[in-house]
């Protein structure tokens, strides 16, 4: 099961000096990061592109599996999750993805999320996401962008499985940024 953070515990996002409100705006945004992140190794990409539909697909499906089921306005049946569109707007929004210029659902995708035209929900399966959880080490500012940088690790084998720098910038929407660079470094 994931933790409201989505890592199991809290990370530490506060390095002595950086300022506690870019400290909250970092983990608010961990739940794309962390959906972005996952795509990016399936897909064994260096950087996120929500010009690449697959990519930008899984992300937002990972980041609706993972932390979903955490918003208010999830409806959770026989081990679906019903997430209204508006929900899936305001998320894809944290990973710059604008849902009506994403291509088709890909094909190998389409038992884990589907829409639902009665109730106007998509609808997903999810399953086990493991025992691997991001921790952030820095946040830093610059011109008003934040620079995440942190890792993704597996504790069952004490082992990171990726290091990654994320760049947040500003955005009126739900979770406040857009994850507008994501690379593994």
């Amino acid at each position: 099961s994931v933790s409201p953070a989505g890592m199991g515990e809290p990370s530490p996002v506060c390095p002595a000096g950086d300022a506690p409100a870019q400290a909250a705006a970092a983990e608010s945004m961990l739940p794309a990061v962390h959906g972005s992140l996952l795509a990016m190794l399936h897909h064994d990409a260096s950087a996120f592109s929500p010009e690449d539909g697959a990519l930008a697909w899984e992300g937002l499906y990972n980041m609706l599996a993972l932390y979903g089921a955490l918003d208010s306005r999830c409806d959770e049946r026989s081990g679906e999750l019903y997430l209204p569109e508006e929900t899936v707007w305001d998320y894809a929004a944290a990973l710059g993805i604008r849902l009506e210029e994403l291509p088709p659902l890909p094909a190998d995708m389409a038992d884990r999320i589907g829409y639902d035209n009665v109730s106007h929900c998509y609808v997903l399966i999810c399953g086990d996401q493991g025992p691997a959880r991001l921790l952030a080490d820095s946040v830093q500012a610059e011109n008003g962008v934040l620079l995440l940088t942190g890792s993704f690790f597996d504790p069952a084998e004490d082992e990171v499985l990726a290091r990654f720098q994320a760049e947040l910038r500003p955005q009126d929407s739900m979770f406040g940024y857009v994850l507008s660079g994501l690379t593994v470094l």
